[in-house]
């Protein structure tokens, strides 16, 4: 009797032959492709802001401009210091050529507080990455100047922003209120003083997030690093990820379609079969015939 269709499910990739012999069949589910077009992309969402305290107790003061631009709670700045301490155990099995932030200040501060180098000291030779700040109850922590000793770059940029539009807490600040709090900060990518990209009466939808994040990747995938850090925000990197990995495991799907934390870390390898961007390796040696 020939084996059922559950029966070959059980036997894997086998074929089952009529004598009840098996031969295996080598099908792995795996992907190769030249080291040169895959990037290592470390994706972080921020840490607790004071809206995502207000918006959970309830939705609608995610409307409230009591909360534009939020700032990092107490919390979110004991979850961004853990974070850091997390990176830091790891040594060298956590590299990151440069830092991709979004704009926003909780995301600034949590790129501050788990990539500096603790306090920034006066007399120190390069600018903090974070001045100081002093509490305002409810809406902004106390928080020490961060020193930027060791740190890489730092390079703000507004495709990984936050889902645009009607939330104020998702709203940029000028340029010229963010710039003093973030010395050490590369804003030099940001076009416009003001926020041109959020709109009180449009809120993005998610396949307009979805087009952005693939916009972004790109972008990502032209530049030279080949480990890149990314401090962002829950939807717009959830929605993003929404995109990549339908013909995965459930699993595998399962582990890249799932909402991030406040503060969580997840890595992920970028890669461009399409081989649109062309870097070049330093782990390719040209074998051959060689002249000594």
């Amino acid at each position: 009797m020939a084996p059922t269709e559950d029966e070959h499910a059980a036997n894997g990739n086998a074929h089952v032959h009529a004598d009840g012999s098996h031969e295996e069949h080598l099908v792995p589910r795996l992907t190769l492709i030249p080291h040169r077009h895959t990037k290592v992309i470390h994706l972080i969402r921020h840490g607790l802001g004071y809206h995502n305290v207000a918006g959970q107790q309830n939705h609608e003061e995610y409307k409230s401009w009591e909360y534009e631009d939020a700032h990092l709670t107490p919390e979110g700045w004991k979850q961004a210091l853990a974070l850091g301490q997390h990176i830091r155990s790891l040594g060298t099995a956590f590299r990151a050529d440069a830092i991709i932030v979004s704009p926003l200040t909780r995301t600034l501060e949590t790129a501050a507080g788990a990539f500096g180098a603790g306090r920034w000291q006066r007399g120190d030779p390069q600018p903090p990455l974070m001045v100081e700040q002093t509490e305002v109850p409810g809406k902004r922590a106390a928080m020490h100047a961060i020193s930027a000793a060791g740190c890489p770059p730092l390079i703000a940029w507004e495709g990984c922003r936050e889902h645009l539009g009607v939330h104020p807490c998702d709203k940029r600040q000028p340029m010229r209120d963010i710039k003093p709090s973030f010395p050490a900060v590369d804003f030099s990518l940001i076009e416009s003083e003001e926020d041109v990209l959020w709109r009180l009466e449009h809120r993005e939808t998610h396949e307009e997030i979805k087009r952005r994040g693939v916009r972004f990747l790109q972008w990502l995938m032209s530049r030279p690093e080949q480990h890149i850090a990314v401090v962002s925000h829950s939807s717009f990197v959830f929605f993003m990820l929404q995109a990549f990995g339908h013909g995965a495991a459930p699993r595998v799907q399962g582990e890249l379609h799932k909402w991030y934390e406040n503060c969580e870390l997840r890595s992920v390898v970028l890669s461009d079969e399409g081989g649109a961007h062309d870097h070049p390796d330093p782990l390719h040696f040209r074998g051959g015939k060689h002249v000594l």
